[in-house]
C-alpha cells in the first residue's frame, strides 16, 4: 500500500511538472553601491562604499518565481568612532516578462526584508545560543522593489544591471527613511536555453 502511494505522488508530480511552461534557476554575484541621502543634522552616512551582493531566483509559472539577495558593505564605515557593517537582505516574488530563451530578459522584483546593522565593538561577548561575536546587532524592516535586465552572452552566462529600492522602517541609527543600490551582477541560469 505505501508503495502505491509513493507511485501515485510521483505520477502526479510528473504531470503536474509536464503542464507547467519552463523552468528556470538563476544564481547571481553582484557589485554594487548604497546610495542615501545625507541627514541634515550631520549623522554619518548609510551609503557608500563597495556592497557585494549574492541572490538567485526560481522561475516557474508563466514568468513568475521567487528570489532573495542579500548585499553587505565589503568593508566597515565609521558610526560615530566605531565600525560598522550594514547587511540588506530580502525574500521577493519575480517577474519576467519576456520567456525563457530571448537574449534580453527584464526582471521586476517586490519583497520583504531587514537591514542589519553590525556595529562592531572590539570586545567580544558570549552567548550560550549565540556564541562569540565582537558586534551588536540593530535590525529594520525594509520593503524591497528592483529592476533588473538580464543581458545573456550565452545560452546560461548573463550579465544583470540593476537598481533596488529600499524603504528602511524606523532607522534611529542614520535618519534615512530610503536607500538606492545601483550595481552590475554576472549570474548563471540553469534551465532550458531555448
Amino acid at each position: 500500500m505505501k508503495k502505491l502511494r509513493w507511485s501515485l505522488v510521483v505520477a502526479v508530480c510528473f504531470m503536474l511538472g509536464s503542464l507547467l511552461p519552463a523552468q528556470s534557476i538563476d544564481a547571481f554575484v553582484g557589485f554594487n553601491t548604497l546610495i542615501t541621502k545625507t541627514h541634515e543634522t550631520g549623522f554619518p552616512k548609510l551609503g557608500g562604499g563597495l556592497y557585494p551582493s549574492f541572490g538567485g531566483d526560481f522561475i516557474f509559472f508563466h514568468g513568475f518565481g521567487i528570489g532573495a539577495q542579500v548585499a553587505f558593505r565589503a568593508t566597515q564605515a565609521n558610526y560615530f568612532g566605531n565600525s560598522v557593517r550594514p547587511i540588506l537582505y530580502d525574500f521577493n516574488i519575480v517577474w519576467e516578462p519576456v520567456p525563457t530563451g530571448a537574449r534580453i530578459r527584464p526582471d521586476l522584483a517586490v519583497g520583504v526584508g531587514a537591514d542589519s546593522l553590525r556595529v562592531y565593538q572590539g570586545v567580544f561577548t558570549c552567548g550560550s545560543f549565540t556564541g562569540c561575536t565582537d558586534y551588536t546587532s540593530s535590525n529594520h524592516f525594509i520593503l524591497h522593489a528592483a529592476v533588473g535586465v538580464k543581458l545573456y552572452l550565452t545560452d546560461h552566462i548573463f550579465l544583470r544591471p540593476s537598481v533596488d529600492y529600499y524603504n528602511i522602517r524606523h532607522d534611529q541609527e542614520f535618519l534615512v527613511p530610503s536607500a538606492y543600490q545601483a550595481g552590475i551582477a554576472i549570474g548563471y541560469t540553469l534551465g532550458p536555453s531555448q
